[in-house]
C-alpha cells in the first residue's frame, strides 16, 4: 500500500480533479496547505524598510489544495497520475505528486 499526495498550485483544477476521482471510485482527503516561503514572508515583522523588495511583491495564495489517497498498488497510482495530468494538462508548473509507502492501515474497506 502507498499514500499518494498531489499538491496543486492552482485551485481552479480541484473541482474537476475531485469529480474525476469520484467517478473512478477513489476516496481521499483534501487539506489546504501553505508554502514555507509564504509563511516565512508573512512572519517578518516589521517589514524591513530597505534591502527586501521581495516583501512588497505578490506571492502565491496561501491555500494550496493537497490531496492524499491511500492506494493498494502501482496500478492505482498510475490511474491517479493519469487523471491529474489530464485535468491539469500536465502537472509540471502546476504542482507536484509523490507517493510514500504505508506499513499499516486500519479502518479502510477492502
Amino acid at each position: 500500500m502507498q499514500v499518494f499526495f498531489a499538491v496543486i498550485n492552482e485551485f481552479e483544477y480541484m473541482p474537476k480533479i475531485l469529480k474525476k476521482l469520484a467517478e473512478a471510485h477513489f476516496h481521499g482527503t483534501v487539506l489546504h496547505s501553505t508554502s514555507i516561503k509564504h509563511e516565512l514572508l508573512n512572519s517578518i515583522e516589521p517589514a524591513p524598510e530597505f534591502g527586501s523588495l521581495s516583501k512588497l511583491t505578490s506571492y502565491e495564495p496561501s491555500n494550496k489544495p493537497t490531496l492524499f489517497v491511500v492506494v493498494k498498488d502501482d496500478q492505482e497510482v498510475e490511474e491517479l497520475r493519469s487523471i491529474i495530468n489530464k485535468v491539469t494538462g500536465g502537472i509540471k508548473g502546476k504542482g507536484f505528486m509523490f507517493t510514500m509507502p504505508v506499513n499499516y492501515v486500519e479502518g479502510l474497506e477492502d
